[in-house]
């Protein structure tokens, strides 16, 4: 069994079934474009949507970052300026290669809080609320509940989920980020069953970014006994790295009137 989050490694013998997929650039980034109808979803396993693959390997920060903000505003859309987004970082921060989702929400000034001031009109900020979830085993909730129950109460625009994926192509592992408008399913990659974090289970858009940091060896190879999953030597390096470029494209994205060093004034 193909065991992945991406939608690009799927999409070589689908694409007149439902299927759509386009190669772009952006910012001298790799861009590759994937749309799934229903027909493509039964098919390729993934739900309806569309999927973004930037190819960020040996690339600037900066440029990446810029890539992943200017699809974000896409997928974002038509959801106003002003209106209220949920950013959360899944995943097990006790984890390296799970660690994407909490290393990347803290990188993430939350400035919900500040909405009735002046100064706050005055910049044309949009209020965001930044959570991380953690993992059941630590908290004995599933992570769509848990953030079900607070969009409920806080009725956001969108939901922006960061969590680490799995991939069955080495050339992709650690190098790529993909953005959805299909929603998560936590652990889905590596044989989790948790709840799907989708806009049908969440009632507002759900935005998923993630880069694969692990492989299942049973996807690539039948001579795995039992499941191992395998990840680079320099997880830590590759986590950071993409922590950086994923929480600047979302605040390029959500507050781009805020300067670096202003972001970094209001990360508590």
């Amino acid at each position: 069994m193909k065991r992945t989050d991406l939608a690009v490694e799927l999409t070589t013998e689908t694409e007149q079934k439902g299927v759509s997929l386009t190669d772009a650039e952006y910012e001298g980034i790799k861009v590759t474009d994937v749309t799934v109808a229903k027909q493509g979803a039964a098919l390729i396993g993934k739900p309806a949507g569309r999927y973004i693959t930037l190819h960020c390997e040996d690339q600037d920060k900066y440029r990446c970052a810029l890539a992943l903000a200017h699809y974000l505003e896409e997928l974002l859309k038509p959801a106003a300026k002003w209106e209220q987004v949920m950013v959360a970082g899944l995943g097990n921060e006790s984890i390296t290669p799970d660690s994407l989702g909490a290393k990347t929400v803290r990188r993430i000034p939350a400035t919900a809080h500040l909405a009735q001031t002046e100064e706050f009109s005055q910049l044309g900020l949009r209020p965001v609320v930044v959570l991380e979830t953690g993992v059941m085993a630590q908290t004995g909730i599933e992570s769509t509940d848990r953030l079900k129950y607070i969009a409920d109460s806080l009725l956001p625009a969108a939901v922006i989920a960061v969590d680490s994926l799995a991939c069955t192509d080495f050339s992709r592992l650690g190098t790529t980020i993909q953005l959805t408008d299909s929603g998560i399913a936590p652990g889905s990659g590596v044989g989790g069953s948790r709840k799907p974090l989708n806009s049908a289970v969440m009632g507002t858009k759900v935005i998923a970014v993630g880069v694969p940091t692990v492989i299942d060896l049973d996807s690539i190879t039948d001579e795995a006994e039992g499941a191992m999953m395998v990840t680079p030597r320099d997880i830590d390096v590759i986590i950071r790295r993409h922590a950086e470029i994923i929480s600047l494209g979302i605040n390029s994205a959500l507050n781009p009137t805020l300067s670096p060093a202003e972001i970094e004034q209001l990360i508590f």
